[in-house]
């Protein structure tokens, strides 16, 4: 039975999202034009929902994005502009339309942001084929990871931003343009720029004092510098949970949420009740302060 997705909306917070398309490890649908068509849809949703990219990586089966889901509805005159804006002039809205409403919950839910997001692609690579497919391109339901805190980011920024690597695609993030860091570097700008200033910046200023997308930069540069992926683990084997680069992590994927212990203990009472709030379910890293909720078996 599916749960209900656990969206708290009290207050603006970051997640890790994540899908992969249908089929076996093996199959690799998406090549260049399919990854570019995935990075326009970002920017083409950008323009109508709140839900704010400040991360991304599309590979050949799957994607990651790391985003912000606001705590505040947008207003009418905004949800009337983004409407206008995102249809190109083509279909306007009125403050005063009962249909406001609804559409200003949408713009900051990434459940339609994801709904919008895979439909949109789905209808476009089953369109652009040879020969006409059938069945879901996707494997199941999006993951979602809540990040609770300024270390969960950029940790779970830099664990986005390795992929690439750790698939053994490129040797430094920095060479894989369907990735934001490597659209960064090759164009000297983030492809989310005003949401890294407004959002992000401001977000991890309390831990890591970057003030300049600049500065940021520079620091992922340092934080890649040097590392080697290490060979992925048995079969049925789950990794530790940790903070490191170098190797595939499902915590960053299947985790409920990751933070500091007392956030996390937070979000468990607003979701589950006070009851299960105990720290038995609770995986810690050794060289950070992080912890994970949702202890992981082997698959």
């Amino acid at each position: 039975m599916r749960r209900p997705r656990f969206k708290p909306d009290d207050r603006p917070l970051f997640y890790h999202l994540y899908n992969r398309v249908a089929g076996e490890p093996e199959f690799l649908p998406f090549g260049p034009k399919e990854k570019e068509r995935f990075v326009q849809l970002l920017h083409q949703l950008d323009l109508f929902f709140t839900v704010k990219v400040v991360a991304y990586q599309v590979m050949s089966n799957h994607f990651h994005l790391v985003v912000q889901a606001p705590k505040e509805l947008p207003t009418p005159e905004e949800i009337c502009r983004r409407y206008k804006a995102y249809y190109g002039g083509r279909r306007i809205l009125t403050p005063s339309d009962p249909r406001c409403a609804k559409l200003g919950q949408r713009m900051r839910d990434i459940s339609w942001y994801m709904q919008m997001l895979e439909q949109k692609f789905s209808r476009w690579y089953n369109r652009t084929r040879k020969t006409r497919r059938r069945g879901s391109l996707w494997a199941e339901r999006f993951k979602h990871t809540l990040l609770g805190d300024a270390q969960a980011v950029w940790s779970c920024c830099k664990y986005v931003e390795m992929n690439s690597v750790r698939a053994n695609r490129v040797l430094n993030p920095a060479d894989y343009r369907f990735s934001s860091y490597g659209a960064w570097c090759g164009r000297g700008r983030h492809p989310f720029e005003a949401h890294v200033r407004e959002i992000l910046l401001p977000f991890l200023a309390g831990v890591y004092p970057v003030q300049t997308p600049a500065e940021l930069r520079e620091a992922f540069r340092i934080a890649f510098a040097g590392i080697v992926a290490q060979p992925a683990n048995a079969d049925g084997q789950v990794a530790p949970f940790t903070a490191d680069l170098d190797r595939k992590v499902r915590y960053w994927v299947d985790g409920l949420v990751i933070g500091s212990e007392l956030f996390i203990q937070d979000m468990i009472i607003q979701s589950r009740g006070i009851l299960r709030a105990r720290t038995r379910g609770l995986s810690r890293t050794k060289a950070t302060p992080l912890c994970c909720y949702k202890q992981l078996r082997a698959i």
